[in-house]
């Protein structure tokens, strides 16, 4: 899906509000360093897939994964964006 101008201010609302922990988080990057995960159907739960996702502080342990709690992966796998 194409990244609309709406996405864009999105993005920037969601990225104004958080605290990554990174040094370089994934959209100072143009994205590039965004972690794999998948949405876990419609659920708007995102599985993480990053080995380092047990240590981000958006991660959530949850059976034998991790869940991911950051809201502009969230926002980004609900949009069809990543």
């Amino acid at each position: 899906m194409q990244l609309t101008l709406e996405h864009e201010e999105q993005i920037r609302r969601i990225v104004g509000e958080m605290k990554c922990p990174w040094e370089t988080p994934c959209y100072a990057c143009d994205f590039e360093a965004l972690g794999r995960a998948r949405p876990i159907g419609d659920t708007g739960v995102i599985d993480c897939l990053e080995e380092r996702g047990s240590c981000c502080s958006y991660g959530l342990p949850f059976g034998d994964g991790i869940l991911c709690m950051c809201p502009l992966r969230k926002y980004l796998a609900e949009h069809g964006l990543a």
